[in-house]
C-alpha cells in the first residue's frame, strides 16, 4: 500500500490558513503583498541611487558630447542637464571624473590653441605659420577669458602688427573681444582686465586698441578711462547720479528724475592741420643805408705855382658853393606764424552727450483751521531756467560739441508706499521643503509605507489572525472526525477478526496505521488521547 507524502507542519499550517481564507481575502493578501515588495523596491532604489553633482558647466554642445562620449567609454554614469551646458556625474566619482578628463585634454574650445603645431608642417609656407601662429593666439586667449567666473562664452580677433620700413605703412595691433556673460554685466574689475590680459599676451598691442563687446546688448563693454587712469566705468550712470546729487537738494529727494546717453565715436581718425596768422608777424632781418652828397669846393688858381713853396700866395678867391644830396635806403624780412598739428584720436572718444531731468512740481503746505493741506504748483520759467544752467554745468556740457539737455517740469505720480507682505505659510513651508528636501524624501516614503499599511496590509492582517485563532477550532472537529473513524473501524475489526493470528495480524497493521497517524498528525493524536483521559477519570 503506497504512503501518501504529506507536507511538513509550518507549510501545512499556512496550506490550511489559506484554504480557510475567501476568494477576496486570498486577493486582498496578494495585493498587499506586492504593494510591500513595490514600496521596499522603492526604498531601496531611492537610498541605493548615487548623489549627482555638477562636473562642468557653461559647455558648449561640442564639448559635452566629447565630455559625454569620454565618460561613457570609462564606464562613468553622466547625466545631462536639461539646457545641455552641464554635465553631472556622481559624487563619489567627481574627482576620478576631472583627472580622466584632464588627462585628455578636455573640455576644450571649439577653437585650438596652441596644439595646432603638435605635428610638424614641412610643407607650410611663411603666410600659413603666420595664420596659424595668430589662430593659436585666439584660441588659447579664448581659454584663458573664458576661465573669468562672469564670462560664459567669448569670441576673440586679433589684427596682428605689420611692421615696415616707411612709418606711414606701419599698422598698431589691434583686438576685438565678443563676450557672453552670466546672467549680468561685467565687474568693473573684469571689464578693466580684460584689456589687460589681451594686451599683455600679443606683441604691441596697447589696451586702448581692444575693443570689448557684449554679444547680448551689442553695446561696448568698456567706456573710456576716466581721470587718473582708474580704470573703465560706465558713464551714462555717473552723469546720472551727478545730476540727481546736484539737483536733489534744490528741488527734494525723490523730485527729480534723470537720465543720461553719452555717445561715443568708435572709429580711430589722424587729422593734420596747417594754420598760418597774417595778424602774428615777425621781423626775420632789417637793413639800413644812408648816403650824403654835396658842399664847398676849394678856392684859388688850380696849377704848380701855387704849390710851389716861397711862391708868392696868389689873391685869396671865395670857395664855389655847390648843392647837397642825401640817400637813405631800408630793407626789412617779415614771416608770417604758421602751425601745424598733427591730431591722432583714438576709438571711444566722446562724440555727444544727450541728458534728459523730469523735475516734479513745487509742493506747497497750507494749514487751515488746524488742518494741513498740500497743494501743487507748476515752477517759473526762471526757476527752470536756474535748473538747466545748474544742470549744464555740472555734467559740463558743450554746446560745441552737439550736446542736449531737455530739462521739464513734470507732476510726479505718487504711488501708496507698500509695504513688503510678511511671508505667509506657503512661503514658509516653501522654504523649509527647500531646506529640508532630502529629509522630507525619505519621511515621504516612510509616510507611503504606513499608508499602505493602514489600508491594505492591516485589513489582510487581522483576517489571517483571526483565520490562526479558528484553526484550532477546526482542527479539532477535524480531530474529533477522524477519532469516530477509527473507534469505529477498530470495533469492526474486533468482530470480525476470531481466530488468533488473524487477530495478531489485523494488531499489528491497526497499531502500524495509528503509528503513522500520530507522526503525521501529534497534535490531534494528542487531543485524542487527552480526550480518553478525561473520559476514563469520567467513569
Amino acid at each position: 500500500m503506497a504512503e501518501a507524502k504529506t507536507l511538513p507542519q509550518p507549510l501545512k499550517q499556512v496550506s490550511d490558513m489559506v484554504a480557510g481564507l475567501t476568494i477576496g481575502q486570498r486577493l486582498m493578501l496578494v495585493v498587499g503583498a506586492v504593494l510591500v515588495v513595490a514600496t521596499l523596491w522603492v526604498f531601496v532604489w531611492l537610498l541605493g541611487k548615487p548623489k549627482y553633482t555638477t562636473l562642468y558647466s557653461g559647455l558648449r554642445p561640442a564639448e559635452a558630447q566629447s565630455l559625454g562620449s569620454r565618460l561613457a567609454a570609462k564606464n562613468i554614469a553622466y547625466v545631462l542637464s536639461p539646457d545641455g551646458a552641464s554635465i553631472l556625474v556622481p559624487a563619489d566619482k567627481l574627482d576620478s571624473s576631472r583627472l580622466e578628463t584632464a588627462a585628455q585634454g578636455l573640455p576644450r574650445n571649439a577653437r585650438m590653441g596652441f596644439e595646432l603645431f603638435d605635428t610638424p608642417n614641412w610643407a607650410g609656407s611663411d603666410f600659413s605659420e603666420k595664420v596659424n601662429y595668430q589662430r593659436a593666439l585666439e584660441g588659447e586667449l579664448e581659454r584663458t577669458l573664458q576661465s573669468l567666473s562672469e564670462v560664459e562664452a567669448v569670441r576673440v580677433h586679433l589684427v596682428m602688427p605689420r611692421e615696415s620700413l616707411f612709418t606711414e605703412q606701419e599698422h598698431e595691433a589691434k583686438a576685438a573681444v565678443i563676450v557672453r556673460t552670466r546672467g549680468g554685466r561685467l565687474s568693473e574689475q573684469a571689464q578693466a582686465a580684460i584689456p589687460q590680459l589681451v594686451a599683455s599676451a600679443v606683441d604691441k598691442l596697447r589696451p586702448e586698441n581692444v575693443t570689448v563687446v557684449d554679444a547680448d546688448s551689442n553695446t561696448p563693454l568698456l567706456r573710456p578711462r576716466g581721470p587718473g587712469g582708474q580704470g573703465a566705468y560706465d558713464l551714462d550712470d555717473e552723469l546720472a547720479k551727478t545730476l540727481i546729487g546736484t539737483l536733489e537738494p534744490v528741488v527734494g529727494a525723490e523730485h527729480v528724475r534723470a537720465s543720461v546717453h553719452v555717445e561715443y565715436d568708435l572709429s580711430p581718425s589722424e587729422n593734420t592741420e596747417e594754420l598760418y596768422d597774417p595778424k602774428a608777424t615777425a621781423t626775420l632781418s632789417l637793413q639800413k643805408s644812408e648816403e650824403t652828397m654835396g658842399g664847398a669846393l676849394p678856392g684859388g688858381v688850380p696849377g704848380t705855382a701855387s704849390n710851389v713853396p716861397g711862391a708868392a700866395s696868389p689873391a685869396v678867391t671865395a670857395p664855389i658853393q655847390q648843392d647837397k644830396q642825401s640817400s637813405r635806403s631800408e630793407s626789412s624780412t617779415f614771416a608770417i606764424s604758421k602751425s601745424i598739428r598733427h591730431i591722432v584720436q583714438p576709438a571711444g572718444r566722446l562724440k555727444r552727450i544727450a541728458a534728459a531731468v523730469l523735475v516734479d512740481d513745487v509742493l506747497e503746505v497750507e494749514e487751515k483751521n488746524g488742518k494741513k493741506s498740500t497743494s501743487r504748483r507748476k515752477r517759473s520759467p526762471d526757476e527752470m531756467k536756474e535748473l538747466e544752467q545748474l544742470a549744464r554745468a555740472a555734467i559740463g556740457l558743450d554746446s560745441t560739441r552737439g550736446d542736449i539737455l531737455a530739462v521739464e517740469n513734470l507732476s510726479f505720480q505718487e504711488l501708496p508706499a507698500e509695504k513688503p507682505a510678511a511671508p505667509g505659510p506657503l512661503d514658509r513651508s516653501r522654504r523649509v521643503v527647500q531646506d529640508w528636501s532630502w529629509l522630507l524624501r525619505y519621511f515621504g516614503i516612510a509616510a507611503l509605507f504606513l499608508i499602505v499599511y493602514m489600508l491594505l496590509l492591516r485589513p489582510v492582517k487581522k483576517q489571517i489572525v483571526d483565520a490562526f485563532r479558528s484553526l484550532p477550532q477546526r482542527l479539532a472537529r477535524s480531530a474529533n472526525a477522524e477519532v469516530s473513524g477509527l473507534s469505529s473501524a477498530g470495533a469492526t475489526l474486533e468482530g470480525a477478526i476470531s481466530p488468533a493470528a488473524e487477530q495478531a495480524k489485523r494488531a499489528n497493521l491497526l497499531k502500524h496505521q495509528l503509528t503513522e497517524k500520530v507522526k503525521a498528525e501529534p497534535a490531534v493524536a494528542s487531543r485524542l488521547v487527552q480526550t480518553w483521559i478525561r473520559e476514563g477519570s469520567a467513569k
